[in-house]
């Protein structure tokens, strides 16, 4: 361990949080976890989950390496039995004694003098006060899921004071808010999608308005093969062209282009008759190949049906303005509303940071700059998780908080700062020209999920425990992160090697005077 960094502070009791905390609290660091809110779980939180919301990802890949859901689960867990499985994953391993809840974080300030680190100020919103704490190492861990973003619309005062309510997604928590009203839905990512069908037989009417429709993915392609066998596969994502090609994906993605395009040719039409997107007018512009992001999403039950049956209205428009009695769309139509409901996402932000930080970390356009999504070389004594969203992120947060354990032990032989800011801006410079973007502006890891988690891997020099058939059914298999045990628990015992090795140095030092 290195000895001058003992005390980190996390901000954020999130998925990332927990695991960050559990990882650095294994490795015998003093641990404190700052949440601003009333409870833990980040996105899962009660106060920030919406009417029948569940998990993107079967219950088996949602995970973390050694803690398994209830079998007792659903295929697809509910936010409820989400925020009970990280409560339990937190006492199980001693980390809600370690949570400050209701705990702001409003700066970070480096310190200056021998000793590295950071002053931490904090607001805590029970007692109305603000302290300021020193730690030697700071782990951000809010999310990129954490400021709701909301358009600006003129003429919302006057829908407010007739009555009218807007709301962002996160703050439908009950379903009376909508019972037997007119309700407009604004979006076409998850929550969007998800809250309209929802809502649908509860309200007297609903509408959905949209700037472009988004290929959405069935939980079960014809009803019978799960997702997790088309996109949580090694398989699966060979067949996008990674930045550095190589084996059989090199030959997929130059001699083999017609097959790649034959595999999502039809791929994209088994989509097309299972949704009935061309009945329903919601064939989208660009074709599945080239829309598979970390905004990618599986579709609600009943969303397509609820759309060809007119149940739920749809119209690719937006709000130009609020009135008294609802909107007035762009395309000059009046549409009646009692509830306005924005499904329009997040913006991320480290508001809290010192501004000659924020300046290397965030560009003009809000794009995060990171290497490997963890840290940024020019900034000492701060590393993030669940800046990597991917479609495991809990398995990329779990695996780049052992990474960035192994950098704050400084067992990772990483290359110069000029040669990480290199690497980590041409990565950013080939996800933005070659790739579509998607999932905030922080880094999105999606369709290369594995390949990131593999690159984490290699950094920290932890080779792949199978071969041969193993590997083929690797390949081949949905992800399953219990698999990754091997790479912490062989960490664990580099560690407690160089421990017995040193006693054993410190002893014959002793024994030769």
């Amino acid at each position: 361990m290195n000895t001058k960094i003992q005390n980190i502070c996390i901000i954020g009791a999130g998925i990332s949080g927990l695991v960050a905390a559990k990882t650095f609290m294994e490795d015998g660091y003093e641990v404190t976890v700052l949440e601003k809110q009333k409870g833990l779980g980040g996105v899962w939180e009660s106060s920030r989950t919406y009417v029948g919301l569940t998990t993107q990802n079967p219950r088996d890949t949602y995970a973390f390496t050694d803690y398994p859901m209830p079998a007792s689960y659903p295929e697809w867990p509910t936010a409820e039995q989400m925020r009970n499985y990280l409560k339990s994953y937190a006492q199980n391993f001693g980390i809600i004694e370690k949570i400050k809840f209701q705990t702001e974080v409003i700066q970070l300030e480096k310190k200056t003098g021998v000793q590295p680190g950071w002053i931490v100020s904090i607001k805590s919103n029970t007692q109305n006060t603000e302290n300021n704490y020193e730690f030697d190492f700071v782990l951000v861990c809010n999310g990129i899921f954490n400021i709701p973003k909301m358009p600006l619309l003129p003429g919302q005062e006057e829908f407010i004071a007739s009555g009218g309510q807007v709301l962002h997604s996160t703050e439908l928590n009950d379903i009376s808010l909508v019972k037997d009203k007119r309700i407009i839905v604004v979006g076409f990512g998850r929550s969007a999608t998800d809250i309209a069908t929802h809502i649908v037989p509860q309200a007297q009417e609903c509408t959905l308005l949209f700037r472009k429709s988004l290929w959405k993915m069935p939980k079960y392609l014809l009803g019978l093969v799960s997702i997790k066998y088309v996109l949580l596969t090694r398989f699966a994502e060979a067949w996008f062209p990674y930045r550095h090609l190589q084996g059989i994906e090199w030959g997929l993605h130059t001699i083999g282009k017609p097959l790649v395009w034959a595999f999502w040719k039809i791929n994209e039409i088994l989509v097309r008759l299972q949704f009935g997107l061309d009945s329903c007018g919601m064939l989208p512009d660009k074709p599945l190949y080239e829309s598979v992001n970390c905004s990618s999403a599986v579709a609600p039950t009943n969303f397509y049906k609820y759309l060809a049956s007119g149940q739920l209205k749809a119209q690719k428009t937006a709000i130009a303005r609020f009135n008294s009695e609802g909107v007035e769309l762009k395309n000059g139509e009046q549409l009646h509303a009692d509830v306005v409901i924005f499904g329009t996402g997040f913006r991320q932000d480290v508001p809290f940071l010192e501004d000659k930080y924020r300046q290397m970390l965030i560009d003009d356009q809000g794009y995060f700059h990171l290497y490997r999504n963890l840290i940024h070389p020019n900034i000492p004594q701060l590393g993030f998780v669940g800046y990597n969203s991917s479609f495991f992120s809990q398995l990329t947060s779990e695996i780049g908080s052992w990474w960035l354990a192994e950098y704050v032990k400084g067992n990772l032989p990483l290359p110069s700062n000029p040669e990480m800011i290199q690497e980590m801006e041409a990565e950013f410079n080939w996800r933005q020209t070659k790739w579509p973007p998607g999932g905030g502006n922080g880094g999105c890891t999606s369709p290369f999920n594995f390949h990131h988690l593999e690159q984490l891997i290699q950094d920290m020099r932890v080779k792949s425990h199978t071969s041969g058939w193993e590997r083929i059914a690797e390949v081949m298999m949905p992800v399953n992160p219990s698999t990754y045990q091997y790479i912490r628990k062989e960490l664990l015992g580099k560690r407690l090697s160089s421990a017995n090795n040193s006693e054993i140095a410190e002893s014959s030092e002793v024994e030769v005077g």
